[in-house]
């Protein structure tokens, strides 16, 4: 019997029909451009670049085998932080959908939610836009068909689409068991509610636009909930935390025992590998409280299986 030798690829029939994710920004954003990627190709590599504020390696964290040192001659790029929304989400998702940085101006923003809410909060419209925002005109549409930061009003066939992508990142199995030792330990059940705290440390604009004023809903939100609800606490800095246990008992505000502070996780690998962890640990949770307008507690909602009762402060 003859056996024929292997056809040899060019390098550009090599990456046709190849996607590779770019985004090159913090934990949430790359995690949700690699799995755009994977949306929109069975072919999905990711490019993670190694930088100052993301020391940590694909490999530190991930056990997926997709990751290239460059993107392949012929490739597809996808280099933003949105989710990817594809022509057949369209039919789901009518123009001016988003409202947390959508393409309107914030004043027509301010003023549709103005009236939204003098109307008596008729529908979810504007449940998770606390304040008129924009994005970059680069990453936004301008028919506003985005779906990042708008959790329970995603269509249920798009949350369908991405949830079994989430499902395939392989976090290293060494994170995977500290994490369920403590979770085990601590006994986190569907009863306790997932806070998720960003500062903004990073950025003296947003913290004080952002944070300053949402702490104080954060107090008002648990403050409500009976006294046998826990909260699993995280955040991107450790003072905040100590607040929370002081005003509300260490006892109801579980906090995971990390080796690095928080609020240098961005310094080493480890640190970004306590962040990897805090994220899956609040995906754990069928209630949250999250930020306004971070990817962190997006991303844990996704990973969660797209289904807990998000409340955005």
């Amino acid at each position: 019997m003859t056996v024929s030798p292997a056809r040899h690829h060019s390098p550009a029939e090599a990456g046709a029909g190849i996607v590779v994710s770019t985004e090159s920004a913090g934990l949430g954003n790359r995690l949700k451009s690699w799995v755009s990627a994977m949306r929109l190709s069975p072919r999905a590599l990711v490019v993670w670049p190694v930088t100052p504020n993301m020391p940590a390696r694909f490999s530190d964290l991930f056990a997926n085998d997709c990751e290239v040192d460059a993107v392949p001659e012929a490739a597809s790029v996808y280099s933003s932080w949105r989710l990817a929304v594809l022509p057949e989400d369209e039919t789901h998702l009518p123009p001016g959908f988003a409202t947390a940085g959508a393409g309107a101006h914030p004043l027509i923003r301010a003023i549709g939610k103005a009236w939204w809410k003098l109307r008596g909060c008729p529908d979810d419209r504007y449940r998770y836009m606390l304040f008129p925002k924009t994005h970059s005109s680069r990453t936004t549409r301008a028919d506003a068909r985005h779906i990042d930061f708008e959790y329970g009003r995603i269509p249920q066939p798009i949350r369908d689409a991405y949830v079994p992508l989430f499902a395939r990142i392989a976090v290293r199995p060494e994170i995977v068991a500290r994490l369920d030792a403590w979770a085990a330990d601590v006994g986190i059940d569907a009863r306790t509610v997932g806070v998720q705290i960003r500062t903004w440390r990073d950025d003296s604009r947003r913290h004080a636009k952002y944070h300053r004023a949402a702490f104080g809903r954060l107090l008002r939100l648990m403050e409500r909930e009976p006294e046998p609800t826990r909260f699993l606490a995280v955040a991107d800095d450790d003072g905040v935390l100590k607040a929370l246990v002081e005003r509300f008992g260490a006892a109801r505000v579980l906090t995971f025992p990390r080796r690095t502070p928080r609020a240098e996780s961005w310094a080493s690998p480890a640190g970004i590998a306590e962040d990897l962890t805090d994220m899956l640990l609040l995906a754990r949770t069928r209630r949250m409280f999250v930020s306004y307008l971070s990817t962190f507690g997006e991303a844990a909602w996704w990973l969660g299986g797209a289904n807990a009762e998000i409340t955005v402060f």
